[in-house]
């Protein structure tokens, strides 16, 4: 496979191939220093096939893996780990794993010793299509999503779609979710080769679109003041059920969560006279039948309008929300009055 570097102008180098034509480009950023790797326990059988395309070695800290886990004491093991091999500013931390992996090791890796260099190696299509891109990083605080973190870039991310073959079935479905997002929010030709292709994806082709789209995004606003909100479309209503479901001891992975926030805050874009009838039944359609058999989770709608509530991204009494207008065009900064958003979810549930 031909590497390919992101022709979209961006501080973050972020290179889409096989992990064998990554050697040139990874000897430009490692400086002889020495390497650490942050792995869990599905990824610690990839160091040997990290390390022999590397030519390198590695002193390794394994965690364990699931949104469980995404908590400070994990990030103190990773602070512990870097401190009992004093690790020093100019060595290099590999992050290889999942979106729940990059967030919590690359916070860690952003506030020890102020900061210290660090490259992302996704696993799955969810961190991949979205979460190793646009320098956000954390974890979950008292059941809240992502409630601590920075914004910091790493030093690049190396994306190899080989890496899952091995993937189950449902984490392929679950970083799909975020696909939908991104073609909701802007690429109605993504929307439409998902819609037609379903069954069989060319997960190369959604990689490249949804990467692409979300670092058009965050170049132009890379702290989320303005169009980078567009992104949080789903995540209002979707952060709230994962950390529900969370808290309730019966976890749902992100993208599901996500899918049923889209379906909900297409919804509250309809009852805005901002969204179509008919958009809003094909985007209600679209994505509740594809991922069906996961959306069948119980919500109690007091508890999701009080983590709501706790949202990062909201700044007054009212809530805000980034609606789509149509397939292919998402507006942001919709504050709605906490009443509106509490009639308009229980109509929702009730009719659901």
């Amino acid at each position: 496979m031909q590497l390919k570097k992101s022709k979209i102008s961006n501080p973050l180098e972020i290179y889409q191939g096989n992990i064998k034509s990554f050697f040139k480009e990874f000897k430009k950023i490692f400086n002889e220093e020495k390497i650490y790797l942050i792995v869990d326990e599905n990824t610690i059988q990839q160091i040997d096939y990290l390390e022999e395309n590397f030519s390198v070695t590695s002193t390794h800290l394994q965690l364990e893996s699931g949104e469980k886990n995404k908590t400070f004491n994990s990030v103190l093991k990773i602070w512990d780990f870097l401190n009992r091999n004093n690790v020093k500013s100019n060595d290099l931390l590999i992050i290889l794993g999942g979106g729940m992996l990059t967030d919590l090791a690359g916070f860690a890796a952003s506030t020890y010793k102020r900061g210290i260099e660090f490259i992302y190696l996704p696993t799955t299509l969810l961190a991949m299509a979205d979460a190793s891109i646009g320098g956000k990083t954390g974890f979950n605080y008292q059941f809240l999503k992502n409630n601590i973190g920075t914004f910091t870039l790493p030093k690049a991310v190396f994306l190899d779609t080989t890496f899952l073959a091995t993937l189950p079935k449902i984490e392929i479905d679950s970083g799909i979710a975020e696909v939908y997002k991104h073609s909701i929010i802007g690429d109605v030709d993504l929307w439409n080769y998902l819609k037609v292709n379903s069954k069989e994806l060319d997960l190369d082709y959604i990689v490249k679109s949804s990467k692409n789209l979300k670092l058009e995004i965050v170049s132009k606003d890379p702290y989320e003041k303005n169009i980078r909100k567009k992104l949080n479309f789903g995540h209002t209503i979707g952060h709230a059920i994962e950390s529900y479901l969370l808290d309730s001891n019966a976890p749902t992975l992100h993208g599901f969560a996500i899918a049923k926030g889209m379906i909900i805050e297409s919804f509250i874009a309809k009852k805005e006279n901002l969204l179509s009838e008919n958009f809003f039944q094909e985007i209600k359609t679209v994505l509740s039948n594809n991922f069906k058999s996961y959306l069948n989770f119980k919500i109690d709608s007091k508890a999701i309008i009080k983590l709501i509530l706790s949202d990062k991204k909201n700044t007054k009494s009212t809530i805000n929300f980034s609606l789509p207008t149509k397939i292919g065009e998402v507006t942001i900064n919709h504050e709605i009055e906490l009443k509106k958003v509490e009639s308009y979810l229980l109509e929702f549930l009730q009719n659901d």
